[in-house]
């Protein structure tokens, strides 16, 4: 592993390409047929490494983690090594059976992201592509809910199926009393590439309502809410929402690859010599280059005003990574 540029809050683990959904967007999508599945040995080094750089979260992704046998000691693993959250990020079914779900969080997991795009057993199984899996989410959410688990966020992903129903999802995952609701337009790779007639959203422009729309309610709830994705230009006035700033970094680490998500996000998105003009330029990261290869530059326009210097400006919500 290289040497980290930024200082390193999360350490991520993608524990395989593995999962039991099917999503429609899944930008990993392309990968799951390999079925690979990091040796826990691997893992082990890999909780070992976060620990050397201080890191004070785990985190176990995927595909899907909860399908993976050694979750549990990976998760017990962390909790003797110090780790101050240990965080699950699941599509929630396999909490569905209470016993696993106690499992879980008696081994030490207390944060759990739980991927949830909507608001219905029709429109959820219709993304996800497995009929109940909707249902199986909502139950699995209730059985951590009883276990006592406080530190719950959701992972909402816009899609064309379900960006007009953003205000209604908001309203019903606040019912599940989160700490906060993660939102990302649809990263256009995997499932989300080979399915883009049918699932990408349209222009970001047009779906920027409905974000700030989600916000207002999320907020009137007393809730934190991250966006992705959408550059400053479109978020006026909703700027402290936008998660990708700050110093701190995840490192993620995955079957095949190991990247600093500041340096990915750096990599894959464009500002065009128009940007420079924009009072947000200097912490601006622009939208994503194969957004702009579909859909143009065009809906971004610089913004008017003094040069924001400090990114402390922006950051009134603030992020706990």
């Amino acid at each position: 592993m290289s040497e980290p540029k930024y200082e390193i809050g999360k350490v991520e683990i993608l524990l395989g390409w593995v999962c039991n959904n099917n999503c429609m967007f899944c930008s990993v999508g392309h990968k799951l047929p390999e079925r690979t599945i990091k040796k826990w040995e691997t893992v082990k080094k890999h909780i070992d490494y976060g620990k050397s750089v201080n890191s004070e979260t785990m985190s176990f992704s995927g595909g899907e983690p909860t399908i993976i046998k050694y979750l549990e000691e990976a998760v017990k693993y962390s909790k003797n090594l110090g780790f101050k959250t240990i965080e699950v990020q699941s599509n929630g079914r396999m909490f569905s059976y209470p016993d696993f779900a106690k499992k879980i969080v008696e081994a030490g997991a207390n944060r759990f992201l739980i991927s949830l795009h909507a608001d219905s057993p029709e429109l959820g199984d219709a993304i996800n592509r497995i009929k109940g899996s909707f249902s199986q989410t909502v139950e699995g959410v209730r059985n951590l809910k009883k276990l006592g688990v406080e530190n719950l966020r959701f992972s909402v992903v816009i899609n064309k199926l379900n960006y007009k129903r953003l205000g209604k999802i908001m309203e019903f995952l606040l019912r599940f009393d989160p700490v906060g609701i993660h939102v990302n337009y649809t990263i256009i790779d995997g499932h989300a590439y080979t399915n883009r007639e049918s699932i990408m959203p349209p222009k970001m422009s047009i779906v920027a309502p409905y974000v700030h729309d989600a916000i207002r309610i999320v907020k009137n709830a007393g809730k934190e809410i991250w966006i992705y994705s959408f550059p400053y230009c479109l978020m006026q006035g909703y700027e402290s929402f936008i998660a990708e700033k700050g110093s701190f970094d995840s490192r993620l680490i995955g079957p095949d690859f190991d990247v600093s998500l500041q340096e990915n996000r750096h990599k894959h998105r464009i500002k065009l010599e128009t940007c420079e003009k924009c009072r947000y330029y200097k912490f601006c990261l622009g939208p994503w280059k194969r957004y702009v290869r579909m859909f143009g530059f065009d809906e971004f326009k610089p913004v008017e005003g003094k040069m924001i210097e400090n990114e402390n400006e922006l950051m009134s919500q603030g992020y706990k990574i």
